[in-house]
């Protein structure tokens, strides 16, 4: 049995179809997936449900544990926090003997990071635990720039707080699940394992791609003040905390606090290429 965190998520569904049927699968969400197939079993619940988590993770052999993010919470440290505390509480409760936790490049910095702050924390959190823990520290999902398609449509751009020449490694979603789920199967790696995508990309790069895709040569990028991203953000639906957060996570970016070194273990095979097409159509 294993237990699978955020299963009707963008990573957690990808793992829990990497494990299921060959495992069986306890899938946990806030509501019950549309389908779950054959070893899926729906376990659905409340993340900040201490109790509820020590019941999904009892008798797994191994878990997967996210921080869900709801940009719509007004507080984002209390609500990760609550989170964070759950989970650990969870782990040492129930007794799985092996976790697998999703965190991000940077979540080594205690401060200065924004969204990924919290992931430090619960980083400390779960090693505390004493369990045998493996942490994945993703870079910027290329997923990012499918959410940004909206804008591409209503402006004529892409947009956001990056420097437009900065080149950053970028990973797919479906690369860090295939990571995710080989860790649940063997249960064998511990320590943290950075995850960096095939290559770095810049964001001007990057609306290049996109925009070939969409029949828009020279679609340009656009690099918005922090004060202009925030008021971006809270328009499309984000708490200020929650603006001001991502802001800060860009900004540790563009200021090279936020980096990882690459490696033949780390760098992983999906290229933006691979999937744009599916975003544009």
């Amino acid at each position: 049995m294993i237990t699978v965190m955020g299963a009707t998520g963008r990573v957690g569904r990808r793992i829990v179809a990497a494990l299921a049927p060959g495992e069986r699968v306890r899938a946990v969400s806030r509501s019950a997936p549309g389908h779950a197939g054959p070893g899926v079993d729906p376990y659905v619940g409340d993340a900040a449900d201490a109790a509820f988590l020590t019941g999904a993770f009892r008798g797994a052999d191994a878990a997967f544990t996210m921080l869900p993010v709801d940009a719509h919470e007004p507080d984002q440290r209390a609500a990760q926090d609550a989170k964070g505390e759950a989970i650990a509480t969870a782990v040492r409760g129930s007794g799985v003997p092996y976790v697998v936790m999703l965190s991000s490049l940077g979540a080594e910095l205690a401060s200065g990071t924004g969204f990924i702050e919290a992931l430090h924390r619960q980083e400390r959190r779960l090693a505390a635990t004493g369990v045998p823990l493996l942490v994945l520290r993703p870079t910027w999902f290329l997923e990012n720039t499918a959410e940004a398609l909206p804008t591409v449509e209503a402006l004529g751009c892409v947009a956001d707080s990056l420097r437009p020449d900065l080149p950053i490694p970028m990973v797919a979603v479906q690369d860090v699940a295939t990571a995710a789920a080989d860790a649940l199967r063997t249960r064998e790696r511990t320590g943290v394992v950075e995850l960096l995508g095939p290559r770095d990309l810049t964001q001007t790069e990057v609306a290049a791609l996109l925009g070939a895709q969409l029949g828009r040569p020279g679609l340009p990028y656009v690099q918005l003040p922090e004060t202009e991203m925030v008021d971006a953000l809270v328009g499309a639906g984000f708490s200020p905390d929650a603006a001001r957060r991502h802001v800060g996570m860009t900004r540790a970016l563009n200021e090279g606090r936020i980096a990882g070194h690459r490696t033949a273990g780390n760098t992983t095979p999906t290229r933006f290429e691979d999937v744009v097409g599916e975003w544009v159509a």
